[in-house]
């Protein structure tokens, strides 16, 4: 099966499609087949089983010219209750003395006079129900509407226009700004009708309606006919044979008006209700058809050449078969432009598939060379002189996994940018590649987590910023201890490995440039910041809680040592692979809430818990909170509302929103860590920091439950709790988070905490 190099309509085929349907569309609105339709419902008629009755209609030939009205006279004067219709020019002497005539001799019938642009000021068919009748938005559809029309008034003559469509229909029916008129062929209808009360019913299709019989004229008040024509007699041979048989019209046509034919023929057709119309079935039907022809031919363009032909055959066997049964509803189904669209179409498309066969074979010899040029210019570091050429080209599944290869080496050296943007590239090709969405989705996040994830500050009428540092120049000691190594970057500078000669302690020592090109005022805050977490954490004592050593300056540096943790965060346990089980999180969380809690009774609020400021030792299974460095001591005379500060993600509402905080915003932290380490997912996401903090402040976090099915219920209880946007809901202490927790363990896992 091709696979499409572009689009249809990206190309010249589709214009020159539009064009195509434009002209088809045209050549049909000028009549283009006419005489193939006439030819087409003359076989119809034939073929069903009801046609023609014994004619009542009479068609005399004659020029309406006043040397030949003598003749015409003795006719009007035979049959005075027989409708007379005039088609023609009559002179201006002829309907002088047809005026006198019928003033002399009045007939129960009256005379109608076809005319091209001119009516009857009197004796005019209205609309009867104006609620049934269709916006007028809707009329310049329906109706023919002359743009001239010449009044003429007559007691014994009717005037009527003889108007006709381009396609074939002869209209009963025509519209003057809000009012309907009837032309020539209605005010036939209306003189040879019982009582002669014939009048127009409009709603989605039109009537002709009278007290005895209706005349179905469908949705555009036109009617189409076929066979023969009526009997034609020059006036002389008519008067001659003396015909007294009843006659239910008698038309005198002097061959002038080159659409006379059609017209005695529906006349005969209507009289005996054997004639054609399309309703709005039809209608709809007819465009239904078209619509579907062009969609089959394009599908049925990627088979094979005979079975393509063997679907159109078929199509329009069914057309022809469509048109029969509807024909039997005495309903007119044109279907000639619809074949003629269908085939000119398949030709398009089957230039277009072949056009598309040669760049098919282009596109895959050029994908072939870049997939091979790709990992040469990768491992040269010049990927960018090709990654131009990778957004032009349309891909393929084996250019796709190249590129996906070339992604996970970029993740793999933490190139998380590059890796991006070309998973993003296999994500916009079109072609579903389910271990490129997962690995963009996991590349997402760990571009999020280096800004979001982060320690930020926010305060009053500053921006936001990192707590970061600059790489140090190489340091062999602070104070009495040696450095060894660095172990990594902490939230508000480098983290040294090292060691107390003197007691052979180790120890992970915490820095912080005190003199940089920032603002003093900046520096300063930073400094107190650091300064306050070697005080805040240096007098807790708790077995969950990292141990304090020492704190100084050295060469413009501030220095914090602490205990050497052993494990790593729990951050690194948030994968489905490596996450923890429900009941040891439990236990590691009541180990969390007792360090906390013994915090805030000294007055401390932590402000940043996350997965990433708590060591979990896999070996003795025991937690410890870390990274006091924005640490809230509970002292009024130091506060000052409006600073933000905090991971994004962990945050509580009153940090997002710049008030005051205690206890309670740790707790609520607590809860999206505890929501993150059962689910692997965070209760409030984003894509920006704006993002995350709408989410946190106005909107209801997933049950944890959604996640992962099989965790007890006390886990989406007790987080949904711990999370509660309005604080005086959440727990109003550690201890009471701890005892639930506690609680939750036993009954639901049967275990108790880890001391």
């Amino acid at each position: 099966m091709t696979r499409y190099t572009l689009p249809v309509y990206k190309t010249g085929w589709f214009y020159l499609l539009l064009g195509l349907w434009g002209a088809i569309y045209w050549f049909t609105g000028q009549g283009g087949f006419n005489w193939l339709n006439q030819l087409n419902r003359e076989r119809l008629f034939q073929a069903s089983s009801v046609d023609l009755v014994e004619q009542k209609v009479v068609r005399l030939e004659s020029l309406l010219i006043d040397s030949r009205f003598e003749r015409i006279s003795k006719v009007l004067a035979r049959y005075p209750s027989t409708p007379v219709l005039l088609i023609g020019s009559p002179s201006a002497k002829f309907n002088e003395k047809l005026q006198k005539f019928l003033k002399k001799n009045p007939r129960k019938a009256k005379v109608t006079v076809a005319t091209k642009q001119t009516s009857s000021a009197s004796d005019i068919a209205e609309l009867t129900n104006e609620k049934d009748a269709i916006s007028n938005s809707l009329n310049w559809f329906r109706y023919p509407q002359p743009e001239q029309v010449r009044w003429r008034t007559s007691s014994n003559i009717v005037f009527s226009p003889l108007l006709s469509h381009s396609r074939g229909g002869i209209p009963l029916v025509w519209q003057n700004k809000e009012k309907m008129f009837l032309t020539i062929m209605g005010e036939v209808l209306r003189q040879t009708s019982p009582g002669k009360d014939a009048q127009v019913k409009v709603g989605w299709n039109i009537e002709l309606v009278s007290a005895e019989m209706q005349w179905p004229l469908g949705m555009n008040g036109e009617v189409y006919s076929a066979g023969p024509l009526p009997l034609s007699k020059s006036t002389k041979a008519f008067l001659v044979e003396r015909k007294k048989d009843s006659l239910q019209l008698i038309i005198i046509d002097d061959n002038s008006h080159p659409m006379a034919n059609e017209v005695v023929r529906t006349t005969e057709r209507l009289l005996q209700h054997n004639y054609l119309y399309q309703n709005i079935t039809v209608i709809a039907l007819q465009w239904i058809l078209l619509i579907a022809g062009v969609v089959m031919v394009w599908y049925a363009s990627r088979l094979k050449i005979l079975t393509q032909l063997l679907i159109i055959l078929g199509f329009i066997g069914s057309l022809w078969m469509s048109q029969y049964l509807i024909f039997r509803q005495m309903q007119w189904l044109e279907i000639l432009p619809t074949i003629v669209v269908v085939f000119f179409s398949w030709i398009i498309f089957l230039a277009y598939q072949r056009e598309s066969f040669y760049l098919e074979k282009v596109k895959q010899h050029h994908n072939i060379l870049l997939a091979e040029a790709l990992p040469i210019f990768y491992q040269t570091q010049q990927l960018e002189k090709v990654q131009q050429h990778l957004a032009q080209t349309s891909a393929d599944i084996k250019l796709i996994d190249t590129v996906f290869d070339i992604a996970l080496q970029a993740e793999a050296v933490n190139n998380n940018v590059l890796a991006k943007k070309l998973l993003m590239w296999i994500q916009n090709s079109g072609i579903k590649h389910v271990d490129s969405e997962h690995k963009l989705l996991e590349i997402q996040q760990k571009i999020n987590d280096e800004t979001l994830g982060k320690t930020l500050v926010l305060e009053p009428g500053k921006g936001k910023g990192t707590v970061s540092i600059n790489s140090f120049a190489n340091v062999k000691r602070f104070g009495r201890y040696l450095v060894k190594g660095v172990l990594g970057k902490g939230a508000m500078g480098i983290v040294f490995r090292g060691v107390d000669p003197k007691i052979n302690r180790h120890v992970a020592i915490k820095t912080l440039q005190l003199t940089s090109d920032q603002a003093a005022e900046s520096i300063k805050e930073s400094k107190k910041r650091f300064f306050r977490e070697a005080e805040t954490a240096g007098n807790l004592s708790h077995a969950n809680i990292v141990t304090i050593y020492d704190v100084g300056e050295e060469r413009n540096l501030g220095y914090i040592a602490m205990d050497l943790l052993t494990g790593a965060p729990l951050s690194d346990f948030l994968k489905p692979e490596l996450r923890l089980s429900a009941a040891l999180i439990y236990q590691l969380m009541i180990q969390i809430t007792d360090a906390l809690d013994y915090a805030h009774k000294q007055g401390v609020v932590h402000r940043d818990i996350k997965p990433g400021n708590i060591i979990f030792d896999k070996k003795i299974k025991k937690v410890t909170v870390t990274d006091f460095g924005i640490a809230y001591v509970n002292d009024h005379s130091k506060t000052r509302t409006g600073t933000i500060m905090g991971s994004p993600y962990y945050m509580s509402p009153e940090q997002i929103l710049g008030r005051r905080v205690d206890g309670r915003s740790d707790i609520f932290s607590l809860g999206v860590t505890f929501y993150q380490l059962l689910s692997g997912n965070l209760p409030f996401n984003g894509e920006s920091i704006a993002s995350v903090a709408y989410h946190i402040t106005k909107s209801k976090q997933l049950s944890v439950r959604q996640w992962d099915k099989k965790l007890p219920a006390s886990a989406a209880r007790i987080t949904n709790k711990a999370m509660h946007k309005e604080i005086g809901k959440r727990y109003q202490t550690m201890q009471e988070f701890k005892q639930a927790l506690i609680n939750a363990l036993k009954r639901d896992f049967k275990k108790a905490p880890i001391v």
